[in-house]
């Protein structure tokens, strides 16, 4: 009897053991069931089944709690990726695989991004709606893979069809002609310069198409110029010599500028009377004799060149770089202008020097416009002296008035204006 309760006893602790060794396992079982990598994996395969069902709203939920259990999933990060190009949220698409990415250091996961980024790109040339952020967007490919032929192709194109508009460019006249891109093209302008100073060999040429313009005529609002000279500087740092002429030319315009800034404001106070010291100064009549021989530098004009408060154009004259001030009321807002008579011009053998006021006015509403010119020049063919025999050759101001209207010009003449010579005798 004792041996049989032995045996018996012997058998319930071996099934007791059975039962504790099924229970570990399943246990076992169930802590791997739930270990985060395995629950990943479970999602993992139920978004694909989703991406071959096109279901893509469940498809993200389920790559998203993929990436939420494991931040290194590679193939959560691409099927992500997928999803949202096939919902077409191409933006969310190229920011999943960038954190992926940067989150694992991938290189297909880079090559996918750029190649996302890209392809926008392309899009929106192809198109007709490329813009400054399509030109980020290359740039946001060459910050994380510097060098990279596609996108400096891209941005090539970019720049030749952004930066001009039929062999002219107005970007920069920022809202005088209703526009609003100096701003943007300053902010793309400092991406581009970061990566042409830390690698001037790469970038060089594509620095020096966007920082000096390959158009026939740049549009430029004055309130730009200390920006742009900025942006010129640190591209001829950068190795672009191309930039030293426009340079030149800004540093001329500041110059002129503030020569004229005080006659600006005479004329706009009404007083006419300053402009005949003005006119004759040695200055003046320096620029006035530059203009007339052909040897002023960086400004160019003829016959009455203008001076205005708002904008210049560069401009390219005889293979060089040059300016002129815009007096053109379609592209600015008209404050003024000062006109300098510019061209050979003499009277019995004396050169005139003249100058000439254009009020402000409304754009689009010239008329009626009242205009000024003051004229020191020999008065004897001023039309008043009749017989010049043996009559003395004096310098003289003259004042006009010309009022303009949609049918035509109306004169108010003062031809003996005040000078010293008002008076004319016989000798």
């Amino acid at each position: 009897m004792r041996s049989r309760s032995k045996r018996a006893k012997k058998k319930r602790i071996m099934i007791g053991a059975a039962a504790i060794v099924v229970a570990a396992a399943a246990g076992s079982t169930l802590i791997y069931w739930n270990l985060p990598g395995t629950r990943a994996g479970r999602k993992l395969n139920e978004a694909m089944e989703y991406m071959t069902e096109m279901d893509y709203v469940h498809a993200e939920e389920a790559y998203s709690e993929v990436l939420s259990l494991d931040e290194t999933s590679i193939k959560a990060y691409r099927g992500l990726a997928d999803d949202y190009v096939a919902q077409a949220r191409y933006e969310d698409a190229e920011e999943i695989l960038l954190e992926g990415y940067e989150a694992t250091g991938d290189e297909v996961l880079l090559q996918n991004y750029t190649a996302t980024v890209l392809n926008g790109v392309v899009n929106a040339i192809n198109e007709g709606t490329a813009d400054f952020a399509s030109m980020n967007q290359c740039l946001d490919v060459l910050e994380k893979a510097p060098g990279n032929e596609n996108a400096l192709g891209l941005l090539q194109t970019c720049a030749q069809r952004i930066l001009i508009q039929e062999d002219s460019s107005r970007m920069m006249l920022d809202g005088l002609d209703g526009s609003e891109t100096f701003s943007q093209y300053a902010s793309f302008m400092d991406r581009m310069l970061l990566l042409a100073e830390a690698d001037p060999a790469t970038y060089g040429q594509i620095l020096s198409q966007c920082a000096v313009i390959q158009a026939s005529k740049v549009y430029m609002s004055i309130f730009n110029a200390d920006a742009y000279r900025s942006i010129l500087e640190r591209a001829e740092a950068a190795g672009v010599s191309e930039a030293a002429e426009l340079i030149a030319c800004l540093d001329k315009q500041a110059e002129v500028s503030a020569y004229f800034a005080p006659m600006f404001a005479e004329f706009e106070a009404g007083n006419f009377e300053a402009a005949k010291s003005f006119i004759v100064s040695e200055e003046y009549t320096a620029i006035r004799d530059a203009f007339i021989e052909g040897s002023m530098e960086y400004w160019h004009g003829d016959a009455y060149v203008p001076v205005t408060k708002e904008a210049i154009v560069f401009l390219q004259v005889d293979g060089q770089w040059m300016f002129s001030y815009v007096e053109d009321d379609v592209l600015a807002q008209p404050t003024g202008a000062i006109r300098v008579l510019g061209q050979k011009m003499k009277d019995l053998g004396v050169q005139r020097s003249s100058i000439e006021y254009a009020p402000a006015y409304e754009r689009g509403h010239y008329y009626p416009h009242t205009e000024y010119e003051i004229v020191y020049w020999n008065t004897m063919v001023s039309g008043i002296a009749t017989d010049n025999t043996n009559v003395v050759s004096r310098m003289n101001y003259r004042f006009a008035e010309k009022i303009y209207t949609a049918e035509g010009m109306e004169a108010n003449m003062i031809y003996d204006w005040g000078g010293s010579n008002e008076k004319r005798q016989k000798e």
